[in-house]
């Protein structure tokens, strides 16, 4: 089939007119939708050469599951500047980022970060929920009325269920040490901090203890731990399988789930990774809240 050039097609309407005019459909979905959309399943990093700064911020918010916004921007960039001056610096949006961690990096000083979170440009804003996931991205200049409503859409008041640690892949010492591996892949998260007042400090759990297991889901990367959070409530009870280091058996605890803000998307499709023990738990929520589920199965436990 040959199709006459057509210079309006190299523009979205253009291009979807033409595809139209081929008898199929096209869905026109705004492109910070599909952004978010594709976003829910990009963790944020935390490079192990990140600055103190950043590091500190960083690993104190995700142990109290406190959302995260992230500026990168620089002193040249004028819409980095108006953004701050202008729009963060409202007086409403002010409040609405009171529970919200904020951590500007300054892309000149930290080149390293921004390779770290793929930021090619700047202004580059990156929203992190209450798990560590990346759920939305701003990168242009936005009038406060309109950052507003982006984060009215971000901080939905969503209570979601906290364990009051945050976690990494375990280092190679620890694998070792601890026997992690198991099958292809290896089994456990490394706690890096505690909250002093949350759950997992009342349960006993300390940083440098690895989590193997929480209710019947093993624990492999930090979606096993915040997919099983998803599906949980503050209040639940979970009894967790961790060891410490120089023992030689695992340890079991129970532990009170926590409440904690969440930032998360809204609408579209939502890739969610549900472990063997946590998948009918996964389906139950999804059925109670009358959602479409489309189930893959991948990986060596199935």
């Amino acid at each position: 089939m040959t199709i006459a050039y057509d210079p309006k097609a190299t523009s979205p309407t253009g291009l979807a007119d033409v595809i139209r005019s081929l008898n199929y459909g096209v869905d026109e979905v705004p492109v910070e939708v599909v952004a978010r959309e594709h976003s829910e399943t990009l963790v944020a990093p935390l490079p192990d050469d990140a600055p103190p700064s950043f590091a500190e911020s960083f690993r104190s918010a995700r142990a109290d599951g406190k959302p995260i916004l992230i500026d990168f921007w620089a002193e040249w960039c004028a819409p980095c500047i108006q953004l701050k001056k202008k729009t963060l610096a409202d007086p409403k949006v002010a409040k609405a980022l009171e529970g919200v961690e904020v951590i500007f990096v300054d892309l000149d000083e930290h080149p390293g970060l921004a390779k770290a979170y793929g930021v090619a440009s700047v202004p580059d804003v990156f929203f992190v929920d209450g798990e560590g996931r990346v759920t939305d991205r701003l990168r242009s200049f936005e009038e406060p009325e309109q950052f507003l409503t982006r984060l009215a859409r971000w901080l939905d008041g969503t209570k979601t269920a906290s364990l009051g640690l945050s976690t990494s892949a375990p280092s190679d010492k620890a694998v070792q040490d601890m026997g992690l591996v198991n099958n292809v892949r290896v089994l456990g998260r490394l706690i890096d901090t505690v909250a002093p007042d949350g759950p997992a400090a009342a349960a006993g759990l300390a940083a440098g203890d690895v989590l193997l297991r929480i209710e019947d889901n093993d624990l492999y990367s930090a979606d096993d731990l915040a997919d099983y959070l998803a599906v949980s409530a503050p209040g639940d009870r979970a009894t967790v399988r961790f060891r410490r280091m120089g023992d030689a058996e695992p340890r079991e605890t129970t532990i009170v789930l926590g409440g904690g803000s969440s930032a998360r998307g809204t609408g579209g499709l939502r890739w969610q990774f549900a472990g063997l023990g946590q998948l009918p738990k996964a389906l139950e929520v999804a059925r109670a809240q009358k959602k479409k589920v489309m189930v893959g199965l991948s990986g060596a436990e199935t």
